[in-house]
């Protein structure tokens, strides 16, 4: 199974869990992780495991989520929430402190404050400002996950995540997915920046397109070519306006269309295709 999940999904994923009065456990946590594509979307992660009270087992904390954190405030918050309730010696922390320092100075107290914990060599100070092996270590952890064979069990934690997504959508009308997104849709188009452009694509806007489609292609308006292994017929959601360019994760931009039709809207960009679909687009507003 090919596995890729947005924040969107993960955050799905984490509600759908409160509501069902489970909490994730240490494998589930390293695989939404592992699909973070940035600092901001951790940042995200994070606050929602605390708004949802998840208390994430400290050996996620201090051995993976550590690795991702790349400002210096949110370092420290974390380290000082951990050490008010235990007295564990997680020197990564420290260390993660110390590559996040703006001075060699800063380092010095850092490595200072960590002899209570656990020492560290004075060379440490010398680590200071060091984005560089922060990334480099973001990616070790990654590869340490593949390495591991953990990457292989993603599918059965996804296999979990989308059976609980086919049931929520399954309980919810179109018309109810409908309000839900003009509800909470803004004028933005969800826009972040960050050292990388990235784009946070809502889940329930790519459901609202599927099932309003009924089946049908939104440009051939031939059937889906065949259905998944729950039996909904298979279609890709495109974004009329593409989102590289400034479009918008909206439902008004959005169409489903099958895998030929989409390859190809992105390789001719057919002026009558984007008008047909742009028409369609619209019309799903008022299906």
């Amino acid at each position: 199974m090919i596995i890729k999940m947005d924040l969107s999904e993960i955050l799905l994923y984490l509600n759908l869990m409160k509501k069902t009065k489970r909490r994730p456990v240490l494998d589930e946590l390293k695989m939404m992780l592992y699909y973070l594509d940035n600092y901001e979307q951790v940042k995200e992660f994070y606050n929602k495991l605390q708004e949802n009270k998840f208390n994430p087992p400290y050996k996620f904390l201090t051995f993976s989520l550590v690795h991702f954190i790349e400002n210096y405030e949110d370092c420290d918050e974390l380290k000082n929430r951990i050490f008010q309730n235990t007295r564990r010696k997680y020197s990564e922390l420290f260390m993660q402190l110390i590559r996040l320092s703006t001075s060699k100075e800063q380092a010095k107290k850092i490595i200072e404050e960590a002899k209570e914990y656990k020492s560290l060599d004075e060379n440490w100070a010398n680590y200071y400002d060091s984005m560089w092996q922060i990334k480099k270590n973001q990616e070790a952890w990654r590869e340490n996950i593949r390495q591991l064979g953990k990457y292989n069990r993603f599918s059965e934690i996804y296999e979990d995540f989308y059976k609980m997504k086919l049931n929520y959508f399954g309980n919810l009308s179109l018309k109810q997915l409908k309000e839900t997104l003009l509800e909470n849709q803004t004028n933005n188009n969800n826009r972040k920046v960050t050292q990388t452009t990235v784009y946070n694509r809502s889940v329930y806007i790519k459901e609202f397109a599927r099932r309003v489609s009924n089946g049908i292609c939104q440009l051939c308006e031939k059937k889906a070519p065949f259905v998944d292994k729950e039996g909904n017929p298979f279609l890709e959601v495109h974004h009329i306006d593409y989102l590289s360019r400034g479009g918008s994760d909206t439902v008004e931009n959005v169409v489903a269309v099958c895998p030929n039709c989409h390859r190809k809207l992105h390789m001719l960009e057919l002026e009558e295709d984007v008008k047909k679909i742009s028409v369609r687009a619209l019309e799903n507003m008022l299906d």
